[in-house]
């Protein structure tokens, strides 16, 4: 709509908010007189609210509620039309699915439960009567379209149980005229069935105008089987057919009788398999389609007098294949473009491709209207729409039927029974299979492959036929689409038709696990698009390349093989995994090996007889392998025979030095195991091994009561050497751990580099009363509340109450307002907060009134200047105890705001999401929110143990919220082993955003997790009975390495009850920062064993350096672009307070430069950007966590200290939040000064230049706030000090008329208090 305006749902978040809000409308009224109009837009939030924005400075002027649904997949249709000077809105729309409970906040009225059409001044969008209301009967409508045309409403829609019927009726289009035209009401004429090959459903609608004619243009959709060739058909109505209706059915309106609604019938103009979106229009005679499909392609098809396609050319399609949605439009300044919608992207696409003529022929005969040919020139050239000759000829509406190859035949010679593979790619296939019956006695077999109606058809000859059963064809390259294939023979009608898909190459997404052992077998899953046209999966590496591992993979989007052996590997390698695709190789991602795991040993526990349970002891390694993936059994003699027993693998648990196998036997027979021939193995895909005793059973009572000895020996006779000994290992743990820290510290400066985001959607922009309100108010909730609130729609901002008009003047008086806020401020308890609040309330009052407001300022200013100038100059401004300081800082949050919005806006919210990126990188503590990486010493978690990254792929579910969404999603996660499962779900959500560009439609605490296994499906919480309990019944949370969660699938799916929602955790839990007894003692008991490692917070300091280098670009970009001149102009306000200063510096005779850029600082960086750069809560629809806004008071300091003129001149023992930027500080102090100076040498403004800048932001902001709510916080301040303000008027000469005003408004103000009124 605009660069600089953005239209959000009333009182909703920004687009960058999982909220699940929906825009179901959006319409914009215009005239030939060309009036500046106005736009509707329609939001499932607010039980389907409609608002009217009043162009061209998109001022809200009416929000109105149940207009349009406010079901997340509930229709919503909508036309605005004219009559007698007025617009109106006619809307259809499914307010209530009639089959399940709606959505909370989502119930309709008994009014709207069964309101289908209604039509509503745009002045109010309220029905005027019954009569403007049409309601449904007993089944709800899917309404596609709205159409104005000829003086009449047509809405074409079909039943809900369309949708689910196997034998539904035919969608239908109802027309809505009026029968007294002197009236303006509406009233239901007639409906007629719409019959496009019997297919039941309507996907998308257009409407083709030329003067007086008009064609209707539909998508339709079989309602049941899979995507076929003929799934989508377009049919073209002429409105005249549709026009007169006389009959309307009662199963469908309330107010229809039980009459016979008659049924037009039309052939296809064009099949396809996958149509969802048409547009229509008329170039040069003819008539154009756009028409979109479900797999992203966007065509252009040209239809003759006799409404018959030609074959459809593809203009673009979407390389991630994501749907289209179905309203396609033109470019109403160029319409040489097209806007093309999609899941994420608005794209704009040329409406011809002419560059591809070369020759006058070629151009000719493609017959595209929009191409032409330039014989001067010899080059083609695209017809602009302002050549086109609107007139089309009589255009006849005899649709022939498609081909004899898709009727059915009466008899067959032939019969066929299947064609595989049904699935091949746009690069054909060199060998398809038919069977049937009876193919060595046919001759002249043919293959006959029909693609969309239009195109031409290929006939292909059989290849070889191999036995009576049996045959092959080789298939050409074609366009991407679902064809049909018959077979033909002797001259005969072919075979009953049957759906081949050609599709794109393949495309992969990732790989699970990623790693292997060097034996191979490791069950490997891959992820992709159009698996199942992949020939073949190869594994290529230096040594033995072209290794096939799986041929013809069965499913499209995944596909399980296991990995081949790399016997000739030694150590680990990495290898290529690579489709191929007839003679195409598509490279698809890496497999990483590793060397087969290490077991030591085993410990057999026998005690629990009959039960068996065994511990197997492994090295760590990098192969997360799971339980599910390890065999194990035992082996014994049974007299002369080997008897097994098969082991059930119950864990997998990894400590610092080992990882341990549990197992456990439930024997159940009484048969006798000979313990002396026990053997253990290992079995892991093909890697199988033999696995060593700790022990022997012969040394048992040796091993008991050896330690006992020794350590008696140990106590008694080497006590004292013992103490040393451990003294000097404790030293020993000491040193290495700091060398350690130390080092990878420094590895970490030199090699870690963060993914800086490029790309993160739309910045989530807060409006401009939103941007304003947290701005005046930051600390007072109750007032921003207050003004929040949209301004009732009954009360005109020009028509204020007498009383408010009157102390509207009073304040516009500027003796009177100056000598008001003076004495006010001499009052004693006249507080700080009192004087903020007044400020923000004049600012709001007068807020239409810039220029007014702007002069005030000065004057304050200028009296400010008086009070300090005997004390000391350099402290002007630098505190906000006054009125007027506070007014500045409105003043220019006001000024600057578009300024803010359009320059810095992007590289402050780069670096508000770059640092939440760099801060989950690294553990964060759930219950204090310290993290390892940070820029805040006291946000430091130095506490931290060792971790590592796991690899998650997280399925989300298709939930009814995200209309876009696949059917299913799964997305490759990083989270930490450490993360708690909160903290997983917040990067879950937060991937699907990046991926998709769009939010997953449900709130953090509206989802949950559970662990997907082929054995199970396990819920995972933060606390559950498996939690760990520590001391004093704190318990820890659970986190993915509790799960034992390696590489696997997660599961998003909706919690029903929110029993768990809201836990403070903060007192009896914990995290990483253990409690301070329990990091320090002993840890006894089970998985507790041994001290923990030493921590000393100053060995984690360079992770504060490590915070900063990975922003530091950004930072500087968002520094450079706050004190910087874009094309050397410096915003009005900016350049219009500076020049202010720099007069009353001259004024004053201050010849000391560095007070003048003291003011300059104190105005504008201290005074406002810091407040900006402290809060992005202020500017976007984010929310600042503490840790957040510990690390931007950082970066603000960083910021003030650029413009200090102070020398400094830090230590050793300097905060580390100085000593971070110590060194970027005198490059910074430069650069601000150079920016000063700039400012300076720019030519001055002139009063007409700053009066017009402030004129046009006043307008802006009309409206925009309750200046009544402002008026009466004031009046409550003249009223508190009454006796005071007058005393002081009558001191003063001049204010004689001012005292009457003044009493007149108190007067006013006191009736209406006898009223009860204020």
């Amino acid at each position: 709509l605009s660069r600089s305006r953005r239209v959000v749902p009333p009182g909703g978040p920004g687009c960058g908010e999982p909220s699940g809000v929906r825009s179901k409308l959006l319409l914009l009224t215009y005239t030939e007189a060309g009036d500046d109009g106005e736009l509707l837009a329609g939001w499932t939030q607010g039980q389907g609210s409609c608002e009217v924005w009043r162009l061209p400075d998109y001022r809200l002027v009416l929000n109105r509620t149940e207009v349009v649904s406010c079901l997340p997949r509930g229709s919503t249709a909508g036309v605005v039309f004219r009559q007698a000077d007025d617009w109106y809105l006619a809307v259809a729309a499914t307010y209530y699915n009639g089959r399940r409970l709606p959505p909370a906040g989502c119930e309709p009225s008994k009014s709207s439960e069964t309101a289908a059409i209604t039509v509503r001044p745009i002045k109010t969008l309220q029905p005027r009567g019954e009569w403007d209301i049409i309601k449904y009967n007993k089944e709800p409508l899917h309404f596609v379209d709205a159409l104005w045309w000829g003086g009449r409403l047509f809405f074409p829609y079909y039943r809900l149980k369309a949708e689910l019927d196997k034998d539904p009726e035919l969608p239908s289009m109802v027309v809505m005229h009026q029968p007294h035209r002197s009236e303006h009401s509406f009233d239901l004429q007639g409906q007629v069935y719409l019959d496009c090959g019997c297919r039941s459903l309507l996907i998308s609608s257009s409407l083709i105008r030329q003067e007086e004619r008009g064609w209707w243009v539909g998508v339709f959709h079989h309602n049941h089987g899979d995507r076929a060739w003929d799934s989508t058909a377009v049919c073209v109505f002429r409105m005249e057919e549709l026009q007169d209706p006389t009959c309307v059915y009662i199963t469908h309106f309330y107010s229809g009788t039980n009459c016979k609604v008659q049924s037009i019938k039309k052939s296809p103009t064009l099949i396809h398999s996958g149509l969802v979106a048409v547009y229509g229009t008329v170039v040069l005679n003819q008539i154009v389609l756009f028409l979109g499909t479900d797999d992203g392609q966007l065509l252009k098809a040209i239809l003759n007098e006799d409404m018959k396609s030609n074959c459809p050319e593809i203009l673009y399609e979407i390389e991630e294949e994501t749907s289209i949605f179905p309203k396609l439009r033109l470019d109403p300044v160029d319409s040489n473009y097209i806007y093309l919608f999609s899941a994420n992207k608005v794209r704009r696409i040329p409406v011809a491709n002419c560059g591809r003529y070369v020759s006058e022929q070629e151009c000719l005969s493609a017959k595209d209207p929009y191409c032409g040919w330039c014989s001067l020139n010899q080059r083609y050239f695209l017809v602009s729409y302002l050549q086109v000759n609107y007139f089309l000829t009589s255009i006849s509406c005899n649709i022939q039927h498609l081909s004899n190859s898709h009727i059915f035949p009466d008899c067959l010679h032939i019969n066929i029974h299947s064609i595989e593979p049904l699935w091949i790619s746009t690069l054909g296939k060199s060998e398809i299979t038919v069977k049937g019956e009876n193919f060595t006695h046919a001759s002249g077999i043919k293959l006959i492959l029909t693609g969309s109606s239009g195109c031409k058809q290929e006939i292909i000859k059989v290849r070889n036929v191999i036995n009576d059963t049996q045959m092959t064809f080789a298939l050409p390259p074609m366009r991407k689409e679902a064809k049909s294939v018959c077979i033909q023979a002797d001259g005969r009608k072919c075979s009953p038709p049957v759906t081949l898909h050609y599709v794109s190459l393949p495309a992969c997404f990732g790989i699970t696990p990623n790693t292997s052992w060097i034996s191979g077998g490791r069950k490997i899953t891959t992820t992709g698009r159009n698996l199942n046209v992949v020939d073949k999966v190869i594994i290529s590496d230096d040594q033995r390349s072209n290794l096939t591992i799986s041929e013809y993979p069965q499913n499209k989007s995944e596909y399980h093989y296991l990995s081949p052996s790399l016997s000739h590997a030694t150590e680990g390698k990495v290898v290529d995994m690579i489709f191929k695709v007839e003679t195409t190789f598509v490279p698809c991602v890496k497999l990483h090996y590793h060397p087969d795991p290490v077991f030591i040993n085993y410990q057999l526990h026998t005690e629990l007889d009959p039960d068996l349970e065994l511990k197997i002891y492994k090295e760590n390694d990098n192969l997360n392998i799971s339980k599910t993936e390890v065999e194990v059994y035992l082996s014994y003699m049974n007299g002369s025979q080997t008897a097994k027993i098969y082991f059930s693998v119950q864990n997998i648990t990894e400590k610092p030095d080992r990882s341990t196998i549990l197992c456990k036997f439930k024997r159940e027979g009484t048969e006798k195991i000979d313990f002396s021939t026990v053997k253990v193995f290992v079995k892991l895909g093909n890697f199988e091994l033999e696995v060593k005793p700790t022990s022997s059973y012969i040394y048992l009572y040796v091993l008991i009561l050896l330690p006992i000895v020794v350590v008696a020996f140990i106590v008694t006779r080497y006590k004292s050497k013992e103490l040393t000994r451990k003294q000097s290992q404790q030293l020993e743990l000491l040193e290495y751990e700091i060398r350690k820290e130390i080092r990878e510290g420094f590895a970490e400066l030199q090699m870690d580099e963060l993914d800086v985001v490029d790309s993160f959607g739309t910045v989530p922009f807060l409006d401009y009363k939103h941007f304003a309100i947290r701005t005046f108010f930051p600390e007072s909730g109750g007032f921003a509340s207050i003004f929040s609130e949209d301004i009732p729609q009954s009360r005109d901002q020009t028509r204020k109450d007498e009383s408010f008009n009157m102390l509207h003047a009073l304040i516009c008086n500027k003796n009177f307002l100056v000598t008001l806020i003076h004495t006010l401020e001499k009052q004693k308890n006249f507080s700080v907060k009192d004087r903020c609040l007044f400020a923000s309330f004049l600012t709001i009052a007068l807020q239409t009134k810039l220029v007014y407001l702007t002069h005030i300022l000065e004057v304050l200013t200028k009296d400010l200047m008086e009070q300090s100038s005997n004390v000391q100059p350099k402290l002007l401004l630098r505190r906000t105890e006054s009125v007027v300081e506070k007014l500045l800082t409105n003043w220019m949050s006001v000024c600057l705001s578009g300024f803010l919005r359009e320059t810095i806006g992007e590289p402050f919210y780069l670096l508000v999401t770059t640092l939440n990126q760099k801060i989950n990188k690294g553990p964060v503590d759930a219950i204090t929110c310290k993290a390892l990486y940070t820029l805040n010493e006291d946000w430091l978690l130095w506490q931290v143990s060792e971790f590592k990254t796991v690899t998650v792929n997280v399925i989300f579910e298709k939930i009814p919220e995200n209309e876009s969404g696949d059917a299913c999603q799964t997305i490759q996660v990083n989270v930490l082993d450490c993360d708690t499962i909160g903290q997983t779900k917040e990067k879950s959500l937060q991937a699907f955003l990046n991926k998709n560009g769009f939010p997953y439609g449900l709130q953090l605490n509206e989802i949950g997790l559970e662990l997907v296994s082929e054995e199970q499906q396990r819920e995972l919480l933060d606390i559950d009975g498996s939690s760990e309990m520590i001391e004093d019944g704190i318990r820890k949370l659970n986190t993915i390495a509790h799960y034992k969660v390696t590489v696997c699938f997660i599961n998003v799916c909706l919690l029903f009850a929110f029993c768990c929602l809201d836990v403070d955790y903060s007192d009896e839990h914990c995290h990483l920062i253990l409690p301070d007894s329990e990091a320090n003692k002993d840890m006894k008991g089970s998985g507790h064993k041994g001290k923990q490692k030493f921590k000393v917070k100053e060995m984690y300091l360079t992770k504060l350096l490590s915070t900063k280098v990975a922003i530091h670009s950004v930072v500087e970009n968002l520094f450079r672009s706050i004190w910087s001149l874009p094309n050397n102009k410096a915003p009005v306000a900016i350049k219009y307070f500076f020049d202010f200063l720099d007069t009353q510096a001259e004024n004053k005779r201050i010849t000391d430069p560095d007070v003048v850029h003291i003011w300059k600082t104190n105005s504008l960086p201290l005074r406002f950007w810091v407040n900006i750069l402290k809060n992005p809560q202020f500017v976007f629809d984010v929310k600042k966590t503490s840790h957040i806004d510990g690390c931007l008071s950082v970066i603000a300091q960083a910021f003030m200290d650029a413009f200090s003129l102070a020398e400094q001149t830090m230590g050793k023992e300097a905060p580390t939040n100085k000593l971070l930027y110590a060194k970027d500080i005198p490059l910074y102090k430069k650069e601000v000064k150079a920016y000063y100076k700039a400012i300076r040498d720019l030519p001055p403004l002139t009063t007409s230049e700053v009066e017009e800048f402030l004129t046009q932001e006043s307008k802006k902001h009309e409206n925009e706030f309750n200046e009544e709510v402002a008026l009466m916080e004031i009046y409550r301040y003249i009223v508190k000090y009454y006796d005071e303000i007058v005393s002081k008027l009558e001191r003063e000469r001049g204010f004689e008329d001012v005292q009457k005003q003044l009493q007149q408004v108190k007067a006013l103000f006191d009736e209406k208090k006898k009223c009860k009124w204020v």
